[in-house]
């Protein structure tokens, strides 16, 4: 069984992957970190040189990978993961889709510290990165809110969560 985190970035997939991945007895990946193993370049590298388009490209191919290895996979998808080239639907249709849900306010909290190091928060102001955040979780949302469950960041019970997944294997 797959089980793919999606949301905003700064959401929490890679934290709660973890969690829940060692609750369930599951492998887990960070889509991210498995694409920087792939190309030998950081994402910030993967922008900077080929940009965005290049990137999308790059990233549904490893999601793609990432989907036919053997064994049961929790994987941490990149923000914009689940945006293009219709792997929202790809995801709902080899395994369990869950969208973080965040607020724009705890979104900004995150990410004024972690700017430097996402490549389409560069050199952004507070103000700036809020109305980033707000305009782009708005374009967003439309694919976010086809995963199959939907939890807020605030609400995460690991537990809970990883006996909501074992009931829909049943």
């Amino acid at each position: 069984m797959k089980v793919f985190l999606i949301g905003f970035m700064a959401s929490g997939k890679t934290t709660l992957g973890e969690k829940l991945a060692k609750e369930l007895g599951f492998k887990f990946i960070d889509l991210d970190q498995y694409i920087e193993r792939r190309e030998g370049k950081t994402i910030k590298e993967l922008f900077e040189i080929r940009g965005e388009e290049h990137f999308r490209k790059i990233e549904s191919e490893a999601l793609r990978e990432v989907s036919a290895l053997d064994k049961d996979h929790v994987i941490a998808s990149g923000g914009g993961t689940s945006c293009f080239y219709n792997s929202v639907d790809f995801m709902n249709k080899v395994g369990i889709t869950i969208y973080l849900r965040a607020e724009v306010p705890e979104l900004v909290a995150r990410l004024i510290k972690a700017k430097d190091y996402r490549p389409l928060l560069w050199g952004k102001s507070k103000d700036e990165l809020s109305s980033y955040i707000i305009r782009v979780l708005d374009e967003r949302k439309k694919y976010y809110e086809r995963a199959k469950i939907a939890i807020s960041i605030n609400d995460t019970n690991v537990k809970m969560l990883a006996n909501t997944i074992r009931a829909t294997q049943s």
